[in-house]
């Protein structure tokens, strides 16, 4: 390749990686409003009127805390975590819908909404991973003239 198409490759390689960041900062948001959803759920066990569920209770509260975990693992570009959080996001609607009888629109805005991101994000892990093994093909930038001079005279 000749030095001007490395340099648009490169280019095009920073811009493709600053949309996939993009897509998991999205996804990071999606994956804490829905942490903090889930954790005030975890209240709801304690509140029954035949007496408090502790158990019930434990269990959702740790589920929260693995899914600010993989929330955490998104930001960083894990797609295991990404794919965990979506998977989890997807089971628990599901459940909702099959197990607990509530209607599948019920909470349909926020469902497109953090489902969304939470795909947004899954697709940003993949492109990430994408971008980063294309750019280990990439031969660095030559040092510029500028920089060129001014190492000679400081030298």
């Amino acid at each position: 390749m000749s030095y001007e198409s490395d340099t648009h490759h490169r280019a095009a390689l920073r811009g493709r990686e600053g949309v996939a960041r993009w897509r998991l900062r999205g996804a990071v948001w999606a994956g804490r409003v829905y942490t903090v959803a889930f954790a005030l759920y975890s209240i709801a066990p304690l509140l029954h009127r035949e007496g408090p569920d502790w158990g019930s209770a434990a269990v959702l509260l740790v589920a929260a805390l693995g899914m600010a975990v993989a929330t955490i693992h998104v930001g960083r570009g894990s797609r295991v975590a990404a794919g965990a959080l979506l998977g989890w996001f997807v089971l628990t609607k599901l459940a909702s819908w099959l197990l607990a009888g509530q209607p599948l629109w019920h909470g349909a805005i926020w469902t497109l909404i953090v489902g969304g991101a939470l795909v947004n994000g899954v697709w940003g892990t993949i492109e990430l991973t994408r971008v980063r093994r294309e750019a280990a093909t990439v031969p660095p930038a030559p040092a510029s003239a500028a920089r060129s001079r001014m190492r000679r005279v400081a030298g």
